[in-house]
């Protein structure tokens, strides 16, 4: 049997998880045990380099569990009791890191750089004397008497205890893999139902094309045949067959796991009015500027062709008539639209569209306060291959450096205590 490498710690995945995990192990062990982090990329951290538009929202104050889907919540709340938010910062401010507190809590590097973020990691990682593997897929994994044995693409590896943190499927682009959940169903464990998120949603509409690349403040909501699942206010982006920015991820991440197909996303766009101050604003409108036509009568409130589209959708073609022909059935129609711009979702966004994988390795089936399998003693998991996903805004990255620091830290322990 080819060894290529027998150590006592195999972190598998050099993404955010994997270098915490990587990290808080070496440092516990101090010496006294070896760690080693395999990553089938040419190098790690390649998805970590892109977050924050390549500034690297590295936490968010606000991070508690209430911010995230999971199947087991107080398993979760372990994890965040374990390491949480100021941890975090104390884990970064060791490696030299200084941050700083912006709008809605969300924390950045005070450089502005993810690529700071990712030295600062390497260089603690050499320090410790742990090698990054990169290049090296594991492929297949199984208990023996003495630990792990994994084949990998440059050889057998032997170690006594075993992280996996490969991540999850989003971003294949920038290294997101499902391999990951294989290696754990083969050790024991089950894995959920598999959706993109944080991510724009494709919807059916015959006006998105004119609006492409167009933003308007809405509050936006998804909906099914019973009603309001979630919603949030914010900028919206129009796209040619999908609606993006900020408050649309928020609502694909709610929606992620939805089992309906009669979902639509409904887009108040005057969410500072009610329905009657709309009636009354849009019939002194139509008074005001009884001299103009149609496609003018929304010219002020909205973008030209935001306006346009709007008429179009309440029937009011074609917009070349007088805006004195107006009826107050006219009006009452287009506020309903302003009120309540119906976008059926058409289908799940493409994984290359998505920040995060919704779903993964049941986290029930893990212990909270260690992160350690309770199916398989001696493997760990952390990060995005586990059935944890958080809102937009930094929460993401805290889930992967708090249950990545905790495995790391907890496999570590055991090992020497």
């Amino acid at each position: 049997m080819n060894i290529a490498y027998d150590i006592d710690i195999a972190v598998v995945g050099g993404g955010a998880a994997g270098l915490a995990a990587a990290v808080a192990a070496g440092r516990e062990l101090s010496g006294r045990g070896t760690v080693a982090l395999f990553d089938a990329q040419p190098r790690c951290g390649k998805k970590l380099l892109a977050t924050g538009n390549g500034r690297c929202n590295l936490t968010n104050r606000s991070a508690k569990p209430s911010c995230y889907h999971t199947d087991d919540v107080q398993a979760l709340s372990r994890v965040f009791s374990g390491v949480n938010v100021d941890d975090t910062l104390s884990f970064f401010e060791t490696l030299g890191l200084i941050c700083r507190e912006e709008d809605e809590g969300r924390i950045y590097p005070s450089c502005g750089q993810a690529s700071a973020v990712l030295d600062l990691l390497r260089l603690e990682l050499a320090r410790l004397h742990i090698p990054e593997v990169c290049g090296c897929r594991v492929e297949k994994i199984r208990r023996t008497e003495d630990g792990f044995l994994m084949s990998g693409s440059l050889g057998e590896i032997h170690a006594k205890s075993v992280i996996i943190t490969c991540g999850g499927k989003a971003a294949p682009n920038l290294g997101g893999v499902d391999w990951g959940y294989d290696l754990l169903r083969s050790l024991g464990h089950s894995v959920t139902g598999l959706n993109p998120s944080l991510c724009p949603i494709p919807v059916q509409s015959p006006h998105l094309s004119s609006l492409k690349g167009i933003r308007s403040h809405a509050r936006a909501s998804i909906r099914d045949e019973r009603g309001e699942i979630y919603a949030d206010s914010g900028e919206v982006q129009f796209g040619d067959k999908a609606l993006s920015g900020i408050v649309l991820f928020q609502l694909s991440s709610a929606a992620a796991n939805v089992r309906s197909g009669q979902l639509r996303v409904e887009l108040d766009m005057l969410p500072e009015r009610d329905k009657e101050e709309l009636i009354a604003m849009l019939n002194r409108r139509r008074v005001l500027l009884s001299h103009l036509t149609l496609e003018n009568f929304l010219t002020g409130v909205f973008n030209k062709r935001v306006g346009m589209c709007i008429l179009k959708e309440a029937g009011m073609t074609p917009l070349s008539r007088s805006v004195s022909e107006l009826s107050d059935s006219d009006i009452r129609r287009i506020s309903s639209v302003i009120k309540g711009w119906r976008f059926p979702v058409s289908g799940k966004a493409p994984w290359n569209s998505a920040q995060v994988t919704s779903g993964g390795v049941r986290l029930s089936e893990f212990d909270g306060l260690t992160m350690q399998s309770r199916r398989c003693k001696g493997l760990y998991a952390a990060g995005e291959v586990l059935n944890v996903d958080g809102i937009c805004g930094g929460f993401n990255l805290q889930w992967a450096w708090s249950s990545g620091i905790l495995a790391g830290r907890s496999c570590a322990h055991a090992l020497v205590h």
